[in-house]
């Protein structure tokens, strides 16, 4: 099969080798996405191209930023540990991580632990609510946006925009009360920070690129950002590409690369036991709800899915094969275990999904998350296990393996469908 896919991709004038998501979130995710960017760098140099290349962004000023595992996890052992400088107060903003984090990483007991919690959320949610104060942010609309890509990108890129609308409450945008609390504080913290609003310290920050290659074609420093706003954002020329060399690449991919460190081929590593967890779990993000933070919006939650057209619900994608040896018919109740603890879900059967793997949506199985959301359906994110990647911490979410068993019948199930399930496949399966 490798041989018969080399002389494909070589022979064709478009094929692409692109890494993403699953295959990152292994044990040796860095080792599989390095592979990955050589295999195409090869057929690029082949073709004499510039290569596709992933993780290659152009550095802009700032630092890296740790894997949001690694750094969760290191902020709980701080909170649990009770040493002298541990975690006294925490600002929440647009993160849930009671909900989001598996629960090997102990994010409810860490908080119980900070003596004061400060939430800029809209909404109560797991996490906000465990808030001392809350101080409800602007909604998108009516914030500044602004964003930087964290890879795959050979320019240098910032996006940009003003407010669209103004805000409906008394409300206050989460940078406009931090600059507010430094000019408080005074000292060298209101030196660090001199700007009195948000678009003014993005002003200044923008301004700055105005001199880096490729830029806006701009008199004044007024024009560049005016222009910024106009077109959404700021980029820069392509950074030059070489085919024949990945290193070329990585010496313009930030600080995180500055350093060159070899990594050896490895095999994933997966919780549990083969033989007694027999199917590899791969929760996904869902189409409605991303990672669970717009679940509580009702007119997603009635949105059907666009394959199985489930709403409101959550649900467990079984192959039909699977499914028959196991005893598994549409819509029954079926129980998912893993090494961290069990679910329960109704079944999907989706000819799509491999005969070794069960697949669910994440985004339901909310505790509190407004009477939309709370209380339905099932998070999978519970019972993933605390494995990371070997090289970045970062969580292998597609690590975990589970077991599944049938736990009741279509009624108590409650899977809640729009269009009757995918009724074609079964025909499909007696032609062949």
């Amino acid at each position: 099969m490798i041989k018969r896919l080399a002389h494909e991709i070589t022979q064709s004038g478009s094929a692409a080798a692109i890494i993403g998501g699953a295959p990152l979130a292994h044990t040796n995710g860095l080792f599989n996405a390095l592979a990955v960017n050589a295999l195409e760098s090869l057929v690029d140099a082949a073709r004499d191209a510039e290569p596709i290349l992933g993780f290659t962004p152009e550095s802009l000023p700032g630092e890296a930023t740790a894997p949001m595992q690694a750094s969760l996890n290191a902020f709980a052992q701080s909170a649990l540990s009770g040493q002298p400088h541990a975690p006294q107060m925490l600002l929440l903003y647009e993160a849930n991580p009671i909900f989001s984090a598996p629960p090997s990483l102990r994010i409810r007991e860490t908080l119980a632990k900070i003596p004061y919690i400060v939430s800029f959320g809209n909404f109560i949610d797991e996490t906000s609510s465990q808030a001392d104060l809350i101080l409800p942010d602007h909604a998108p609309l009516e914030s500044w946006l602004d964003s930087m890509p964290e890879s795959g990108s050979l320019q240098g890129v910032a996006s940009l925009a003003p407010p669209a609308v103004l805000p409906l409450h008394d409300t206050r945008s989460m940078p406009d009360v931090l600059l507010g609390l430094a000019h408080q504080l005074g000292g060298d913290v209101a030196k660090a920070l001199p700007w009195t609003t948000y678009d003014a310290m993005l002003r200044s920050a923008f301004v700055a690129l105005r001199t880096r290659g490729g830029s806006i074609d701009a008199k004044t420093d007024d024009d560049f950002w005016d222009a910024a706003q106009t077109q959404g954002g700021w980029w820069s020329s392509p950074a030059p590409m070489h085919s024949t060399g990945l290193r070329s690449a990585a010496a313009s991919s930030g600080p995180a690369a500055t350093k060159h460190v070899p990594v050896a081929m490895a095999m994933p590593e997966f919780a549990g036991a083969a033989g007694d967890y027999p199917f590899y779990f791969l929760p996904y993000v869902s189409q409605s709800f991303g990672d669970g933070s717009l679940a509580h919006l009702p007119w997603l939650q009635e949105l059907p899915d666009v394959l199985t057209s489930a709403m409101w619900s959550s649900w467990v994608e079984i192959n039909p094969k699977t499914a028959d040896r196991l005893g598994i018919q549409p819509g029954d109740l079926v129980e998912i275990a893993s090494q961290q603890g069990s679910i329960r879900a109704p079944a999907v059967l989706s000819p799509g999904i491999a005969p070794d793997m069960v697949a669910m949506p994440a985004g339901q199985g909310h505790e509190n998350f407004s009477r939309y959301a709370s209380g339905r359906g099932t998070n999978p994110l519970t019972i993933l296990a605390p494995l990371a990647e070997r090289e970045t911490g970062s969580l292998a979410w597609a690590a975990t393996r589970v077991k599944i068993t049938r736990a009741g019948g279509p009624d108590q199930a409650k899977l809640v469908l729009f269009a009757g399930g995918m009724s074609g496949f079964p025909h499909e399966e007696e032609r062949r």
